[in-house]
């Protein structure tokens, strides 16, 4: 899905929430723009057409997401708490205007907070780097069918179906 047809979507509310936003953060919406064109294009590349199913590359791509808007948010700020809440609260804020079922709004904000604490262990790296770090961490990626599975898998991706 490309940005244009994400916009022509939203509603009202979600617009104009995006829009104070934008206002208080003008700065880290263009790093959270830019960061969004990259992953996708990054998934894309990757995982062709497969990355918008409940699968590995879409636990890919919401890590990848979270990685790459600190990583073009830090530059912007040296704080990484403040950083990483952005990060956060964008995402989250994505996940409450794009609901999902119940597993696969959970498998998107655990692989999202994944991102965020890798981008913590990680520090700030080239965008080839997080692709080869966060590929490698696909092969500890844990299948979930049920809520009470998330227990003790924070140092995990996870997915729904193969």
């Amino acid at each position: 899905m490309n940005f244009w047809n994400i916009l022509k979507g939203l509603k009202y509310d979600q617009i104009a929430s995006l829009s104070v936003w934008f206002v208080k953060h003008p700065i880290f919406m263009f790093a959270t723009i830019r960061a969004t064109f990259l992953t996708m294009k990054i998934a894309q590349k990757e995982f062709p057409y497969i990355h918008g199913e409940h699968n590995k590359a879409n636990a890919f791509r919401h890590a990848l997401w979270n990685l790459l808007i600190a990583n073009q948010s830090i530059k912007f700020s040296t704080k990484i708490d403040a950083v990483l809440n952005w990060t956060k609260k964008i995402t989250d804020w994505h996940e409450e205007f794009s609901p999902n079922e119940r597993m696969a709004e959970l498998m998107d904000l655990h692989n999202n907070a994944f991102g965020r604490k890798k981008f913590r262990e990680w520090g700030a790296k080239s965008r080839n780097e997080f692709v080869i770090l966060l590929k490698s961490e696909l092969s500890n990626a844990v299948l979930v069918r049920k809520e009470s599975d998330l227990k003790n898998l924070e140092n995990n991706l996870i997915y729904l179906e193969n």
